[in-house]
């Protein structure tokens, strides 16, 4: 009989043996990885943090806290608060008009429970609940 060539035993095919890198490739690997660690999104964000609390540091410690506070932050906030309160106030004024029953309901409710009972009943709750943690 004849050995056909599918009858014989598969034979692993042998893979040449691995370089060991290069010293140029292994430092830049180690530059690549130290790159990586530096380039990641939440160490750039805490390194730009960092760098503009130190300027603003820097810019207060230059300009003196009340001319920083009168020349930057008060024209920031006349610039941005104004026109919100503008807008918003119509709606609050509404809001508070509104809830004016409630309002008048929840400080009957808190003046009828605001006896002396009712302190020593709290109180005297209070201390138990402070026993049980002793």
């Amino acid at each position: 009989m004849v050995a056909k060539e599918t009858d014989m035993p598969p034979t692993k095919s042998r893979k040449a043996a691995k370089k060991a890198p290069s010293r140029a490739a292994a430092s830049t690997r180690g530059a690549q990885r130290s790159r990586s660690i530096v380039g990641g999104f939440p160490i750039r964000t805490a390194f730009v943090v960092v760098g503009v609390l130190g300027l603003a540091a820097l810019g207060i410690s230059l300009f003196g806290p009340r001319r920083f506070r009168d020349e930057v932050i008060r024209p920031i906030g006349a610039a941005t608060y104004v026109p919100l309160a503008a807008a918003v106030a119509p709606q609050a004024d509404r809001v508070w008009e509104e809830t004016r029953a409630w309002r008048d309901r929840v400080g009957r409710i808190l003046e009828s429970i605001n006896t002396e009972e009712v302190r020593e009943l709290v109180a005297g709750r209070l201390s138990q609940w402070i026993e049980r943690f002793r």
